[in-house]
């Protein structure tokens, strides 16, 4: 099954109608958005509103917790209705980290610290805002490897490691790339596609 990944939507309901609109082009099952839907531009209810329309599934991140916009009661309650994780076997989509310490991972120690303290062979995740890719052989001690990003062409995850998998934001970036992205995985295939839209 392939299923697209989204992240980090900050209420722009523009960026994300683009995606969706890209994500239908590319024969995906389904879709799961790993939080952080509102706060950051003016669309909030709008965006939360078009998730539950389209059916998709969305874990819990930190702004959904506490969102700092006003919001009617009832889209609060779907807020806080969404689960912290999502788990299918030895795969986990969650929005910061599935460690029991909610440490941001943007670094290749941090990474490592996931890999010890979780037995996940995949693990995607929101939050940092810029697509990476890391596995677990191959690095030095008490590290992680990293791996170039290729839009647009399929990564082969290797049945013997272990990844961890940043899919990007839809609603802004952090590495100066002001695209939206985000990340189509392939459970027959086993490989990962980052997409720009």
């Amino acid at each position: 099954m392939r299923t697209a990944l989204i992240s980090d939507i900050h209420g722009d309901l523009k960026r994300l109608i683009a995606v969706l609109a890209d994500i239908e082009k590319q024969n995906c099952a389904r879709i799961l958005c790993l939080g952080d839907v509102v706060n950051g531009s003016e669309d909030n209810e709008e965006v939360v509103q078009h998730l539950m329309a389209s059916k998709i599934l969305c874990v819990q991140g930190n702004h959904d917790i506490y969102p700092s916009v006003h919001l009617p009661p009832e889209l609060y309650g779907i807020l806080r209705s969404w689960p912290e994780e999502i788990i299918e076997g030895d795969v986990i989509f969650t929005h910061v980290s599935p460690r029991i310490k909610k440490r941001k991972v943007k670094t290749d120690f941090e990474v490592w610290n996931v890999f010890d303290e979780v037995a996940f062979r995949r693990v995607f995740i929101g939050d940092v805002h810029i697509p990476m890719l890391w596995g677990e052989r191959f690095a030095n001690p008490v590290s992680a490897k990293r791996y170039e990003i290729s839009y647009g062409d399929p990564f082969n995850l290797a049945l013997d490691d272990r990844y961890l998998i940043c899919v990007g934001a839809v609603g802004y970036s952090r590495d100066g790339d002001e695209r939206p992205r985000y990340v189509i995985y392939d459970d027959e295939s086993d490989s990962v596609t980052f997409r720009v839209v």
